[in-house]
């Protein structure tokens, strides 16, 4: 599962059980550190995650990867494994050939701003002039502070190898105060284990890239999710209470400790157009039912971007939210749906709820849904019958900080 979203950043308030910034210290001299923090979208608030580990004295190596090369002969070559001490991870000449999907990204340049100086010295090398309004979009006076402004433009973009020190600049921005009403777009990826003790996959959300958006850019929070489902998946007996369907399937996910692929829970929501809907949106809904519904024993899977909601959802008001004072009121004539919005805001906020909800088809699966090989009993979690490999960090031994 990978994630968008587009939100304004912040970090709780620690307390006695809730830390959101952790260095803890083993007694091999391995330090753990934990970095939790929010980014709000509009009426939902999620909760990301950043943690890694090194030792104490700062021995050990990063293990990456490295960017695709051309040959002599103008073919791709492709990246391979590389090595880089963990002292020199932010020194050595070797980062500038690390692949760019290996990095993790925070850039504090204004959308677009960079590409405009890229432009703009480009066309000053060619002798050609910028006019005032190209200048003012740049936010420069003359054209003497272009070449000025795009190395400062270059120096805010921080590039790092490891989530040690990701984390530690994501805390550092935050903290400082100085975006405290700026939005920023994040990307990044779901990450999942399974604890043998609790039965229980655990669900984190780690941002790999996060850059400043404009003032004026549209809150949300999306995924993309490959979702698995057999005949039992649809459930459509919700309907009348919930206004929605539910898809209740699996997503297969890498887990860490088990270095491998595991079945993760996930269940999509597809809402209910109401009784007023057009046809367009009927047929929609019924077209997806169909998509889910499966008659046999096999599974599919379905490619899907959904929405992420996590918080109380602001809703229009609707007559069927009304007192029956207010609705006797409006048959009378003594008042109008415009009235009772006007006065309770034109909206209201329901109940707190937590949930995918089907936006659209995914890339690749326009097409409708797909065949796998998998089975039911592909979609149990085993257990562990051989001990991890030493040195495998048992991830849930502080469950009880959770």
């Amino acid at each position: 599962m990978n994630f968008e979203m587009t939100g304004r950043l912040s970090i709780s308030k620690e307390t006695e059980k809730f830390k959101p910034w952790e260095e803890k210290t083993y007694d091999s001299g391995w330090v753990k550190r934990r970095l939790l923090f929010n980014v709000t979208c509009g009426d939902n608030r999620h909760m990301l995650a950043v943690d890694d580990g090194s030792f104490s004295d700062g021995h050990g190596d990063v293990y990456t990867f490295s960017k695709a090369t051309i040959d002599e002969s103008g073919n791709k070559k492709k990246g391979e494994s590389m090595i880089i001490p963990f002292k020199e991870r932010l020194t050595s000449p070797k980062i500038a050939e690390v692949a760019e999907f290996k990095k993790y990204i925070f850039d504090l340049e204004k959308p677009g701003r960079r590409y405009g100086l890229e432009k703009a010295s480009e066309r000053l090398k060619e002798g050609r002039n910028l006019t005032d309004e190209e200048l003012k979009d740049l936010g420069l006076e003359n054209e003497s502070e272009v070449t000025e402004a795009l190395e400062k433009s270059k120096k805010k973009r921080h590039e790092f190898i490891t989530k040690w020190d990701y984390a530690e600049f994501i805390k550092k921005v935050i903290d400082s105060g100085k975006y405290s009403d700026a939005k920023f777009f994040i990307r990044g990826n779901g990450e999942y284990s399974y604890s043998e003790n609790n039965e229980r996959v655990y669900e984190s959300y780690v941002p790999t890239r996060i850059y400043l958006a404009a003032d004026d850019a549209e809150e949300s929070s999306t995924a993309t999710v490959n979702i698995l489902f057999n005949s039992e998946s649809l459930d459509t007996m919700s309907a009348d209470e919930k206004k929605k369907y539910y898809v209740n399937g699996w997503m297969m996910e890498y887990d860490n400790n088990r270095r491998g692929n595991i079945p993760v829970p996930v269940t999509v929501t597809i809402p209910l157009p109401g009784d007023d809907a057009d046809q367009k949106a009927k047929r929609r809904v019924e077209s997806l039912k169909h998509k889910f519904a499966v008659d046999d024993e096999s599974i599919k899977e379905y490619g899907v971007v959904v929405n992420m909601l996590n918080g109380a959802q602001k809703t229009e008001i609707t007559e069927d939210m009304l007192t029956d004072e207010q609705r006797d009121d409006l048959e009378c004539g003594l008042i109008t749906m415009d009235d009772i919005r006007a006065e309770l805001g034109g909206s209201v906020y329901g109940e707190r709820i937590r949930e995918y909800e089907f936006v659209k088809p995914a890339r690749g699966f326009t097409k409708g849904r797909q065949d796998t090989v998998y089975t039911v009993e592909d979609m149990v979690i085993r257990p562990i019958e051989e001990t991890l490999p030493e040195g495998t960090e048992d991830l849930f031994d502080d469950d009880d900080d959770l």
